[in-house]
């Protein structure tokens, strides 16, 4: 069993949680103990597209983790939070009035690459323990910035001190850190109220299925790595060149695709692969990894 599940993650609950139950139910289903991982944590608070790969569909995880994301998410100016969310305890008030004119005036400095300081309450790793678990002991810790990237935040929403915004980014971006810098742009503080996750590369929650779908009805929520191939931008090769990538010999064909594609020869789906500096690589193989 090779392929994805497109979940909606409810709120309330881990990324893990997800994993842990989704390879539990396909377990139960199967009675094989089957590799199941998640691409792209969403916090407890967040809802929304969680895309879970299970057996050699987890070969993409690097490639699919980097893909563009899109949240949508409320933000709430005059007060803040120690975790930066509605999960967190009261810890600073700003009497303010932030209107759409000044909204609109500070989207530009956000937008773009930089530099970004992650919450206090993240998983970032501080010697080899997580961020947030030393957080709750009250013990703060200086992290590291991180580079990310935000390609678009637009106003959706708007009412006094309180507005929604879709956010397109980049893999790693703490949306609760861009509240507080926007909060901190506007000249006052602020907390992340709500968040759901639209958009995850090509998984979109258009098609998203809950944790009870999946379990009512597991095959038609299952996307198979050849359908998920199928979706990709396609490149044909001679049959040639099988002999030639069985040997291990380095290929660099002209005009391949610059991300993820899908490998065909003599008009047959072979395997996804990837430019790899003008060099093809095979990330995973119909024909022997998907038996």
């Amino acid at each position: 069993m090779n392929g994805f599940f497109n979940v909606l993650k409810p709120s309330g609950i881990t990324s893990s949680d997800v994993v842990v139950i989704i390879r539990n139910f396909l377990r139960d289903k199967t009675g094989q103990k089957l590799k199941v991982g998640h691409l792209g944590t969403l916090d407890p608070l967040g809802a929304g597209v969680l895309p879970v790969a299970v057996g050699s569909a987890r070969k993409l995880f690097n490639y699919l983790l980097a893909k563009t994301k899109l949240y949508r998410a409320k933000f709430i100016f005059g007060l803040t939070t120690d975790t930066l969310d509605s999960d967190g305890v009261v810890t600073d008030t700003i009497p303010c009035n932030i209107t759409i004119d000044k909204v609109l005036a500070v989207l530009p400095s956000l937008i773009g690459s930089q530099e970004q300081l992650p919450p206090q309450y993240s998983s970032k790793c501080v010697n080899g323990v997580r961020a947030y678990k030393l957080a709750r002991k009250g013990i703060e810790v200086e992290l590291a910035p991180k580079l990310i990237i935000i390609h678009d935040i637009r106003v959706i929403e708007s009412a006094v001190n309180e507005y929604v915004f879709d956010i397109e980014c980049g893999s790693g971006t703490y949306i609760r850190s861009i509240c507080r810098d926007m909060a901190e742009a506007l000249g006052t503080c602020g907390y992340m109220a709500s968040i759901i996750r639209l958009q995850n590369g090509s998984f979109m929650i258009e098609s998203a299925k809950t944790l009870e779908e999946i379990a009512a009805d597991p095959d038609s929520a299952f996307i198979t790595v050849e359908q998920y191939g199928a979706t990709l931008p396609a490149f044909d090769v001679s049959p040639e060149f099988k002999h030639k990538i069985d040997n291990g010999v380095i290929l660099t064909p002209a005009n391949m695709p610059e991300e993820l594609f899908l490998l065909r020869m003599g008009g047959e789906a072979y395997g996804i692969a990837i430019s790899d500096k003008g060099r093809l690589k095979m990330i995973l193989r119909y024909d022997k990894e998907l038996v």
